[in-house]
């Protein structure tokens, strides 16, 4: 286990300079994101469906991540911004020790989005790389776009996917309507 844990760290470390982004423009199919194992921090399982959203944007990040530290701010300005419209940013730590030491770093940090503890053995199964890794999911939890690492332009990236995730839903929204 620590073999992976320290691959973890130096693919995270590399991951910010290796920025890339995979996305489904158009119409393409969407892939079911894999069922998530999460706890809160106080130890109690979480379902991410249970978190009632429209779109989501998953964060898999650690408290270790210089770059995914960086991000917070961001996180914290979308979920602000969003919330009300049906957003939820959800940040997932991994590799990142106990929950009774990440729940003061999030106070410390001030993290005004939900916080849960991820599985570390699910990195896996989610093709988390490195850190930050970032989801952006539709409300049925299907994967609309991920990012790995960081850039300039991630957070605007993700804030046009979330746009463009409502707009359909209204859409779709409008259509059902007007079918009845």
């Amino acid at each position: 286990m620590k073999f992976w844990v320290t691959l973890a760290i130096l693919i995270g470390l590399a991951a910010p300079a290796l920025s890339t982004a995979q996305s489904a423009a158009g119409n393409e199919e969407l892939k079911p994101l894999p069922e998530l194992r999460l706890t809160d921090l106080d130890g109690k399982p979480v379902k991410a469906a249970s978190l009632k959203a429209s779109v989501y944007v998953f964060d898999f990040w650690a408290t270790w991540c210089g770059p995914c530290l960086k991000e917070i701010p961001e996180w914290n300005q979308l979920q602000a911004k969003y919330g009300d419209k049906g957003l939820k940013v959800v940040g997932v730590t991994l590799a990142s020790g106990e929950a009774s030491e990440v729940k003061p770093f999030v106070a410390k940090q001030n993290m005004k989005y939900k916080v849960l503890m991820g599985d570390d053995d699910q990195t896996y199964d989610l093709n988390v790389l490195g850190f930050p890794t970032t989801f952006v999911v539709t409300g049925d939890m299907k994967v609309f776009s991920k990012y790995v690492g960081t850039s300039a332009r991630k957070a605007a990236k993700i804030e046009a996917d979330v746009q463009e995730i409502l707009k359909r839903q209204q859409g779709s929204t409008a259509r059902a309507a007007s079918d009845h």
